[in-house]
């Protein structure tokens, strides 16, 4: 048994796989995984993990109660929140409207200062936030070439540009994620999230406006000063297929900062697809033939 020791660890839970494998990780360290799920995370399915039920955004209060009834202290946030939560629109439970003003509080902002708020404030609560490397270290990406096949002099260029123009827009708390060529910025990922950007550079490529002899990149870079408790880039074996799907050729992470889920069956993906996979450097500077900076 880990350093859990049996403790009760609450997942705070989005959508997506990475909240069953936090889980699975929790249960090898020792902790009995307590699942409170919102947003994209309401109805999903973790039997066997632990106890979980769903709240609306409007019974955030109750969650904290109930955790607290649970006798959680440690909490880790995990999984995919496409909406962020609205509370002028939504009727509040009891609990939830004794919180409202700090709720509305925590709601403004970028998504990383959204984050922030929110650890402050559960923090203020009595709960130690802990990221999701803690519970489960084997999601990080190393740093290199990952895949079988190494990034080509065109591809290179592309992963540069790719990644520098990622670290400027993480700057401006807009997002993560930037597809680039050898020649030129293709997309910015916003508000829309990295799925939606890749069905924008898929339609370009359909349409026409990215040419045959461009090489795409693909970089999911975390944002300069990014609290690493929180929202971490991720790819899983989804993002592979989308890449395929836009065209795309490489994919970098950043090196120790981003989380690559079911990783043998993700660069097992990327070699069928003859993509390039690659942990860089979260520092500007041309990306060299194994995939880092200097």
């Amino acid at each position: 048994m880990g350093e859990g020791t049996g403790e009760r660890l609450g997942i705070l839970a989005g959508g997506g796989s990475l909240p069953c494998v936090v889980a699975r990780a929790a249960l090898e360290e020792g902790y009995q995984p307590i699942f409170a799920r919102f947003g994209d995370g309401t109805g999903g399915s973790q039997d066997g993990f632990g106890q979980a039920r769903d709240f609306a955004w409007g019974e955030a209060g109750n969650a904290i109660v109930w955790l607290r009834e649970m006798q959680v202290r440690r909490v880790v946030f995990c999984g995919t929140i496409s909406r962020r939560p609205d509370f002028k629109t939504l009727i509040p439970s009891w609990q939830t409207l004794k919180r409202l003003p700090a709720a509305l509080s925590i709601v403004r902002g970028g998504d990383d200062r959204l984050l922030r708020n929110l650890a402050a404030y559960l923090e203020r609560q009595g709960f130690t936030l802990l990221p999701v490397q803690a519970v489960a270290p084997q999601l990080l990406t190393p740093g290199g070439t990952l895949s079988a096949r190494k990034p080509e002099t065109l591809e290179l260029s592309a992963l540069t540009s790719a990644r520098d123009a990622a670290i400027a827009l993480g700057r401006l708390d807009a997002g993560q994620a930037v597809v680039a060529s050898n020649e030129r910025i293709i997309a910015l990922e916003g508000i829309e999230g990295t799925r939606e950007m890749m069905r924008r550079v898929a339609d370009l490529r359909a349409r026409g406006r990215i040419h045959r002899g461009e090489r795409l990149a693909l970089v999911k870079a975390v944002k300069p000063d990014q609290d690493h408790r929180f929202d971490l880039p991720s790819i899983g074996l989804r993002t592979i297929d989308e890449a395929v799907g836009a065209g795309i050729s490489a994919i970098g992470l950043s090196a120790g900062a981003s989380l690559v889920l079911d990783y043998d069956d993700v660069v097992a993906a990327a070699d069928r697809a003859m993509i390039a996979l690659v942990g860089l450097s979260s520092t500007e500077g041309t990306v060299k033939a194994m995939g880092e900076a200097p």
